[in-house]
């Protein structure tokens, strides 16, 4: 049952604020509250994450706002300015809240208990939720809520989140908040110990009075237990953060994560690609020949389902990285890293917009508002598109499973996480560089709180990986839709004449030689092998091969893929490969559906030919393989490199405040790429490769 003295709520509840210091569990507590109807936008005018999602109380619909954390409402940073803006309603896009809900960490209540004092002096609404109840009690310090609610004068109600414990008295607390019961004027009056040394300055004297109030709450509120013996996290600590040891682990980890996206994903990439097989020729069973039906094969088909057959990766690398990050385990990486992001000119506290530029550089960059010093933000954002994202993810697989699939599972992993490691040491060497320039500028220290050790809740992890393969989904199901229907269309258009597809169709016949005949085989077992083709079917076949080559070739997307190739062929790439990349610069996964549609994916009437039998099937004018390992490996490097999104260039145009920076980044991105692609392709072949 909630604890909380009577209150009377004097306005109707429309907008409900959640809000805490990090870690306190307020994150948790909004999946629970929401579920999956959450609406994550940008607060206007920064690109902070503005959480909302719709509940219900009993008196009615709610809206409730996820605030980004904070420890004070005296902010240091963008992130925490937002929160404050917002409890205080003073921001034009987002209404002020009805109530505030203050998040407050039982196991941490001395430290939570600051930020209830100063919400307290908003004269709003206000109730606590009391998370880790739970934790509190396994640690030897169970906090009595009813005791908290005399003392608050506000309902408190104890929240074990991912139980759902407390969650529907919660709702119905809301309905009864109102303005403390005792006002904050008394425990602003609390004298201060007259030999205080702060109390010569107001700021300080106030903390310290609030202080002392705190802690005569604690002293009341926490009910004596057992003392804890040495904790579970410590010990932990003792081996994952060891300076030698931690680091080997934290390497073991991360290979351990890729080689299970290989091994536990390929049966499910091969469900998908069946499954868009599947429905691509129900799609079309009843469709005449045609545009149209071109267009559902390879435009969408063939573009858009080249793209979602990536899902169940993209779904299990977000699943294993929210266990990592639920389990309290990637507080400790940041701190690990620390030591070497410091050498190289970064921050600590870059590690996690780094970490989180693996899923997308964006909210990567975001997120770096979080970072004080300016130096180490503007560091933090110039190198967080080196980071592989989710987006380049299905090319690493697509390449590495179709050109280097003859590898062991623990080679291709080995080098998925190679690809990992190569934008890492860029963005270091790039760290590095930058930190020694003039407008590098003082760092800042690296503090940072470290979560206890818990089990992953399957409940935050699984949500967290349905809202990134949802966004993926998304994305193919909207802007690569697009861009497919739109590549289609320069890959199809203009069209052959009648007169040009005649003079193709004699050119091919003069030049027709028919393959020499296949020896006898052995008379096969009835049943088990189908007759091989005419040469009339194989020379037909060829010529429809022939012919849609050349109408490709001579497309809007073929003429502009000749006009780039002389620009590209020295790092191996030919013309087909120019409209991929081009494609790519609007997002990088379109590539791959770019591919589908050039190497016209799902034009067989009788089975979808995978892309990748079509990569290693495609020849150059001279007959030699279009595609090899050693250009495989310089398409990897370029997409490692590359800046190539250009709603990252617009999102740190946004970060910086002007163009120097992001075209700084875009050019010295691509220039970097283009030489590391030289020297890998034109040194390769010199070895014979």
């Amino acid at each position: 049952m909630p604890h909380f003295l009577p209150q009377t709520l004097s306005v109707p509840v429309r907008t409900i604020a959640l809000a805490g210091n990090p870690n306190a569990g307020k994150t948790s507590l909004f999946n629970a509250l929401t579920g999956l109807r959450q609406k994550v936008a940008n607060y206007a005018g920064v690109t902070v994450d503005k959480k909302t999602g719709p509940a219900r109380t009993p008196a009615g619909p709610i809206t409730v706002i996820d605030l980004p954390g904070t420890y004070s409402l005296e902010p240091v940073s963008p992130d925490e300015r937002v929160a404050a803006e917002v409890l205080r309603g003073q921001r034009t896009d987002t209404p002020a809240p009805d109530v505030i809900i203050a998040v407050i960490d039982a196991s941490n209540l001395a430290r939570n208990l600051l930020l209830f004092t100063q919400l307290a002096d908003l004269h709003r609404p206000l109730i606590v939720a009391l998370t880790m109840p739970d934790v509190a009690t396994s640690l030897g310090r169970p906090v009595d809520p009813a005791a908290l609610a005399r003392d608050l004068g506000v309902p408190v109600v104890p929240v074990v989140s991912y139980r759902g414990q407390g969650v529907s008295e919660l709702l119905s607390a809301i309905d009864r908040a109102g303005i403390p019961a005792q006002p904050w004027s008394s425990v602003a009056q609390t004298p201060v110990a007259a030999d205080t040394a702060d109390a010569a300055d107001p700021v300080l004297a106030d903390i310290a009075g609030r202080y002392q109030w705190i802690d005569r709450v604690v002293e009341h509120c926490v009910q004596p237990g057992g003392v804890s013996s040495a904790s579970v996290t410590d010990r932990v600590d003792a081996v994952l953060m060891h300076p030698v040891f931690g680091l080997g682990i934290f390497a073991a980890i991360m290979t351990g994560l890729f080689l299970t996206i290989f091994i536990v994903a390929d049966p499910l990439m091969s469900g998908c690609e069946n499954a868009v097989a599947w429905l691509g020729a129900l799609a079309t069973s009843g469709l005449s020949e045609g545009l149209f039906k071109d267009l559902i094969e390879r435009g969408v088909f063939g573009g858009v389902g080249s793209v979602v057959v990536f899902a169940p990766q993209i779904a299990l690398l977000f699943i294993l990285l929210g266990l990592l990050e639920d389990s309290g385990y990637l507080a400790r990486a940041a701190f690990l890293m620390d030591r070497l992001l410091s050498r190289v000119g970064l921050h600590g506290k870059s590690f996690i917009p780094l970490l989180s530029s693996f899923a997308c550089a964006i909210p990567g960059i975001m997120s770096a508002r979080s970072i004080q010093s300016p130096r180490d933000r503007l560091a933090t954002i110039l190198v967080a598109p080196f980071m592989s994202c989710s987006a380049r993810l299905p090319v690493y697989l697509l390449l590495v499973g179709t050109f280097f699939g003859h590898w062991s599972q623990w080679g291709r992993g080995g080098l998925m996480l190679g690809l990992y490691v190569l934008g890492i040491a860029a963005a270091a060497a790039i760290a590095w560089l930058f930190s020694r320039t003039r407008a590098a500028g003082p760092s800042a220290p690296f503090i940072l709180e470290l979560p206890r050790y818990q089990w992953p809740k399957p409940g935050n992890v699984g949500l967290q990986a349905w809202q990134y393969t949802r966004a993926f989904l998304v994305r193919a199901g909207t802007i690569i839709f697009a861009l497919s229907i739109l590549l289609w269309a320069a890959a199809t258009f203009p069209r052959p004449t009648e007169a040009e597809t005649a003079a193709r169709t004699a050119a091919f016949e003069q030049a027709w030689t028919p393959p020499a005949p296949q020896p006898a085989a052995a008379e096969p077992a009835a049943g088990k092998a189908e007759p091989p083709p005419s040469p009339e079917t194989i020379k037909a076949t060829a010529l429809e091969q022939h012919l849609a080559g050349e109408a490709l070739a001579h497309s809007a997307a073929g003429r502009f893929g000749h006009l780039v190739e002389p620009l590209i062929a020295p790092l191996g790439f030919d013309w087909k490969m120019g409209v991929g990349l081009v494609g790519a610069f609007a997002a990088r996964e379109v590539f791959v559906a770019t591919m589908g549609i050039v190497y016209r994916v799902g034009d067989s009437e009788d089975d979808t030919a995978p892309l990748s039998d079509a990569m290693t099937q495609d020849r150059r004018p001279d007959g030699s393989p279009t595609w090899t390992p050693l250009v495989a490996l310089s398409m990897l490097v370029w997409f490692v490199l590359a800046m190539q999104c250009i709603s990252t260039t617009a999102v740190v145009r946004r970060e910086t405040g002007g163009w120097t920076w992001p075209l700084i980044q875009l050019v010295s991105m691509n220039l970097i790429a283009y030489a590391a692609c030289l020297v890998i392709y034109q040194g390769g072949r010199a070895l014979g490769f």
